[in-house]
């Protein structure tokens, strides 16, 4: 039996016994198996922690050894399966059926098909339910390309918090390029046999609250188009538009269901010109959205990909509660992957480039060429050229970023550009003009934005600019 052929024969038991096809992780354990990797080699491959790839291929087992009454494991699967190969489609055309125990298992010459992965299952009256779980409507998400897990990766704390302390409200903050949207969807394979809806909507065209509403209401819901009943107590069929009425069905929905949500590109309700968080005109009332799901029982999760938090949500926030949030920076010492991957030399230096920039993922793929290009890949003469060089790609992203800074923030992070080494708050606070209370609103505005970074000093909180902001005020000051 070759591995593809296992991989069907694995397929078709499974799903005849959860109405389930395997997924990518579930079909990676199967072919590590048969290859006789172990766990911690699958889980490199597949970009996910060892203990999540033991788990699943634990629940595998399981589910194996039932169905066919024996124990099945790790050591003994791939000579369990050889014995329990099942027959090739005939040449009639119908289906085989074997029968092993109490078990009729129906199986196909060719792989059972797969519902695209970036479009929900669809649905006809004879199917069971059980079929439709998790349902999946990834549309709006990124592909599942290559993830840099590494030790004590944010992704494993995510799935801590969703899965062990039901966090119901999760924020995800960072600037462009610190993977935001790449860590959230390579969280929904380790976590999504733990759903029953899965629905990622992108928020890049500020659509109002209503509209976002019906969407979420419509997939989680299943009705198609959308008709829930309304909230205990009302009337009638017809979806509503008021969006207090809205908000109660969703929660409902919320409860009787196990559902994930992310809302990608939060940022884009939110004001530019304000300090962090504040929202367009005409749509606080999504503040609402995130408070209901927060402080409201249910068995839910709402994940928020973000440049910046929502104000609101700072307030209701705290270490031991079911609202969460997490600010991304970059990815440190594993970095040195991509820089690896670019082909890049002078491994020594390496550290110095990730800290000048700051380690984010895309900075650094876009720096990349440069070195390769202008430097024959020699990251030592790069990083012996001052000052920081800035892309025609990576100048518009902070630009971005830039604009969205209220003028108090322009005038706080421009002082802050000019000094050479990091600066105590105190002595931040007395170059800077303005009252004191706006400029540690702006101040907090800046860290909340992750445009300045906060060290321990020896006697007080000292502040810096990253290197390639710092280069980019200095640019937009001349």
């Amino acid at each position: 039996m070759d591995v593809q052929e296992l991989l069907r024969l694995a397929d078709g038991l499974v799903f005849t016994k959860t109405g389930k096809h395997l997924d990518d992780l579930q079909q990676a354990v199967v072919r590590g198996t048969w290859q006789g990797k172990r766990y911690s080699e699958i889980s490199k491959e597949v970009h996910c922690t060892e203990r999540h790839v033991r788990n699943v291929a634990s629940k595998l087992w399981q589910i194996l050894s039932k169905i066919l009454e024996e124990d099945v494991n790790k050591s003994n699967f791939s000579s369990t399966m050889e014995r329990y190969e099942i027959s090739k489609i005939s040449n009639s055309g119908y289906f085989n059926l074997v029968h092993k125990g109490n078990i009729n298992v129906c199986t196909e010459a060719s792989q059972p098909p797969k519902a695209p992965q970036n479009s929900p299952p669809t649905q006809t009256p004879n199917e069971d339910n059980t079929q439709q779980k998790p349902r999946l409507d990834l549309r709006d998400g990124p592909e599942l390309r290559t993830f840099y897990n590494y030790p004590n990766s944010p992704l494993t704390a995510l799935e801590t918090w969703i899965l062990e302390q039901n966090c119901r409200l999760l924020t995800i903050t960072g600037m462009t390029g610190t993977g935001k949207s790449a860590i959230a969807r390579h969280l929904i394979p380790q976590i999504q046999t733990q759903f029953d809806r899965i629905i990622w909507l992108s928020l890049r065209t500020s659509p109002p609250l209503e509209t976002t509403l019906k969407n979420l209401i419509q997939f989680l819901s299943n009705q198609h188009p959308p008709n829930p009943p309304l909230p205990r107590g009302g009337e009638g069929r017809v979806f509503p538009a008021n969006p207090d009425a809205q908000l109660s069905i969703l929660i409902e929905t919320l409860r009787e269901n196990r559902c994930l949500i992310i809302l990608d590109d939060v940022q884009q309700i939110l004001s530019s010109g304000q300090l962090a968080g504040n929202y367009k005109p005409g749509y606080e009332n999504y503040g609402t959205l995130f408070k209901l799901i927060g402080e409201i029982p249910h068995n839910s999760c709402l994940i928020l990909n973000s440049w910046e938090p929502p104000s609101d949500i700072i307030t209701f926030t705290d270490d031991n509660s079911a609202v969460r949030l997490l600010q991304l920076t970059g990815l440190g010492e594993a970095a040195t992957e991509i820089l690896r991957q670019k082909g890049l030399l002078d491994e020594e230096y390496w550290p110095e480039l990730i800290n000048l920039y700051q380690s984010n993922p895309l900075w650094l793929k876009l720096v990349a060429p440069t070195i390769n290009n202008l430097f024959g890949g020699r990251v030592s003469q790069y990083l012996s050229c001052q000052p920081v060089f800035l892309s025609d790609e990576l100048t518009p992203i902070l630009q971005q970023h830039y604009q969205r800074l209220s003028e108090i923030e322009k005038q706080a992070i421009s002082q802050l550009s000019n000094e050479i080494e990091p600066v105590s708050f105190t002595l931040w606070m007395a170059k800077c003009q303005g009252s004191q209370r706006e400029l540690c609103k702006a101040i907090q505005s800046l860290a909340r934005r992750g445009m300045i970074e906060k060290l321990s000093g020896e006697t007080e909180t000292i502040f810096t600019i990253p290197p390639v902001l710092k280069q980019y005020v200095k640019m937009v000051a001349e």
